[in-house]
């Protein structure tokens, strides 16, 4: 009877343990793959981000020069221009439709003598590599971008560097075609795949005639071999190795990242081995006993299996929770470890992407890119303090950009008042807002302000979470903040908010040497507030300061988006006009401005004031030798139609 009772007491763990450890195991490889399947699109989407990137900056580089008109000395600077341009650039050649070079190819070695990291240094085997990996004819045949077929050979060190030629067809002197190849190294895309793949396996890029060009085996990637019978690349399914393939648009290559299924699968084979075990011992024990022990192996798989579905959907956050000491919790341990281990890749990845950019806004939007992968959210807000208030810097999910101005009035009690006074993270409304500040030298200089639309979907947990994410990413917030004060206030005006003397030099000397390099037209306006020491002798320098304002507004809305405006002196500013002649400048463009700021009064807290300014236009001819030979004929200009009477101009 106690062996009939054990039996019937051990049938339904029997049971239990049958039905759900092969599902387990089939879900547990199937969310594996699936986080192969995230992360190989991961790679493809870097690898296709860096070509496109690289594409655009070939494409604009170019776009603007006119190779076939320029002198042999010209065309090897601009060569070197658009060496500078495309940023990890190694070798930069012209080639007539023979292959060949039209001017000495500029190479990295030639130009920077120091290495650097996106750069190899070019000896002659390496430049031979390059010449013979330009597609010339199908570059002339293409009319459009071409990629050259990846090569590797030696890069500093040893190692194998895949490299790359884009090739791009200009129209050459008298009619001839030329082609504008570049050379490229792999080798940032090479340090991704390293950092990105598998603790257990690899991950590797082939082109598009499955051909290996990144690989961690040295041997592969020095003779690229043939890996189109990988069983990921020939959908030949093979029951040792776990991953996935993910195609590169643009390059018609593909990314492989894959695993040992041992290694991967191991902790549910032992939950099988160590299931069996205890089968065998429930056959002495009681009935109750072993419905008991069935209850506590189901319930843990089912959990374990809801927390690798959420993981699997991006809920990052999901842990499973861990009862006893027995293999189940073991499971649940390591499952534990893994997601934190994601969790650790994501903020890293992320952390390094937000310190990759001094662009504020480019900044505060990968840190809210990043922290959605670990704490989701519906609507979120970054506040930024300026002055003695925190002004919204950046903001996702608000119907309305003054839906998330409603954060910058501090309510008293509220998650951001809290926040702030205590820097630490504060939840609010029934855990349906959590506030992080950002904190940088014991000062709150910033605040990010989470939403959902579910209440408790935050808590201490979460918070803790949050708040581990952002605190790295403040020196990168404080960097892009400074640098970007810093920006504004070398190159602007403080009072007109227009360029300040000295960068409109630099951006007018740009624009000068420019217009001669090319001969376009060139005209330079001068401009002087009229009786403007009377403004301030009757009204006061605060008036005279809102005078000044509202006419450097006026100026600015009458000019294009490549005029140059600055403020030159007290009461003067002056105005650059690439690729305009005097003449439409001086009928055209000069009476509008005047118009514009004279026709109407300047409101002010004194009442309204009637100002009005002259011009003096001036263009730079042939014999004009420099930039400030034509703000001379500009400035003479000027001081003859305030001879003239004022309010007018004067060419």
């Amino acid at each position: 009877m106690a062996l009939l009772l054990s039996c019937a007491s051990a049938a339904p763990l029997a049971l239990a343990t049958v039905v759900t450890l092969p599902s387990g195991s089939r879900q547990m490889r199937a969310q594996v793959g699936r986080l192969h399947a995230q992360a190989a699109a991961a790679l493809a989407d870097q690898v296709q981000r860096v070509l496109l990137d690289k594409l655009d900056a070939l494409t604009l580089a170019t776009r603007s020069l006119r190779l076939a008109d320029l002198d042999q000395e010209a065309r090897q600077q601009a060569l070197l221009l658009i060496y500078q341009q495309t940023k990890g650039a190694d070798v930069v050649g012209l080639f007539d439709e023979k292959g060949d070079p039209v001017v000495t190819p500029v190479r990295f070695s030639q130009v920077v003598p120091e290495a650097q990291r996106d750069h190899e240094e070019i000896d002659q085997e390496a430049l031979n590599a390059y010449a013979a990996a330009v597609p010339l004819r199908e570059t002339l045949r293409s009319k459009g971008l071409t990629l050259g077929p990846p090569y590797v050979i030696p890069g500093r060190g040893g190692a194998p560097v895949a490299r790359l030629v884009l090739a791009l067809p200009v129209q050459g002197a008298r009619g001839a075609r030329w082609v504008l190849a570049v050379e490229l190294s792999l080798r940032s895309l090479q340090e991704r795949f390293e950092k990105l793949r598998p603790t257990e396996g690899s991950a590797f890029l082939v082109d598009a005639a499955f051909r290996a060009v990144i690989h961690p085996d040295p041997n592969v990637a020095f003779s690229r071999a043939d890996l189109s019978k990988h069983p990921l690349l020939s959908g030949i399914q093979q029951e040792d190795v776990l991953g996935a393939s993910a195609d590169v648009p643009v390059s018609g290559w593909h990314v492989v990242v894959q695993e040992n299924a041992a290694a991967a699968l191991g902790p549910i084979r032992r939950l099988a081995r160590h299931a069996a075990f205890w089968i065998g011992l429930a056959l002495a024990a009681a009935a109750v006993l072993a419905v008991t022990t069935v209850r506590s192996v189901t319930k843990p798989v089912e959990r374990l299996r809801a927390a690798a579905a959420a993981v699997a959907a991006g809920a990052l956050e999901t842990e499973v929770e861990v009862r006893g000491h027995d293999e189940l919790a073991q499971l649940a341990q390591a499952f534990n470890g893994m997601v934190r281990g994601l969790r650790e890749r994501v903020r890293l990845e992320a952390t390094l992407a937000i310190s990759s950019t001094l662009e504020l806004k480019e900044v505060l939007e990968r840190l809210l890119e990043g922290l959605s992968r670990l704490v989701p959210y519906q609507r979120a807000a970054i506040l930024m303090k300026r002055g003695d208030r925190y002004r919204v810097a950046a903001q996702r999910g608000y119907p309305e950009a003054e839906h998330a101005g409603v954060l910058e009035q501090v309510l008293p009690g509220g998650p951001v008042e809290r926040a702030l006074k205590a820097e630490q993270p504060a939840l609010g409304w029934g855990g349906a807002a959590l506030v992080v500040p950002l904190v940088s030298r014991a000062e709150v200089v910033g605040l990010v302000a989470l939403e959902s639309n579910k209440t408790g979907a935050y808590d201490d947990e979460k918070a803790r979470l949050a708040m581990r994410f952002t605190q790295p990413a403040v020196i990168a917030v404080e960097n892009a903040r400074l640098f970007d004060e810093v920006q504004r206030l070398a190159t602007l005006d403080g009072l007109t908010g227009t360029h300040n003397r000295r960068h409109f030099m630099e951006l007018a000397q740009l624009q000068f040497e420019s217009a001669r390099r090319f001969a376009q037209p060139l005209t330079a306006i001068m401009i002087d507030v009229d009786r403007f020491k009377e403004v301030n002798d009757t009204f006061g320098h605060a008036v005279g300061d809102d005078v000044l304002r509202t006419v450097a507004e006026r100026v600015r809305r009458t000019l294009r988006a490549v005029d140059i405006l600055g403020r030159t002196g007290g009461e003067e500013f002056a105005v650059l006009l690439p690729g305009t002649v005097r003449d439409s400048a001086s009928s055209v463009l000069a009476e509008r401005i005047r118009r514009a700021v004279g026709d109407e009064p300047v409101p002010t807290p004194a009442g309204p004031v009637r100002v009005t300014i002259s011009l003096g236009v001036a263009s730079a001819g042939p014999d004009c030798s420099d930039l400030a030979a034509l703000l001379r004929d500009a400035d003479s200009a000027l001081y003859d139609a305030k001879e003239s009477g004022r309010n007018r101009v004067a060419s």
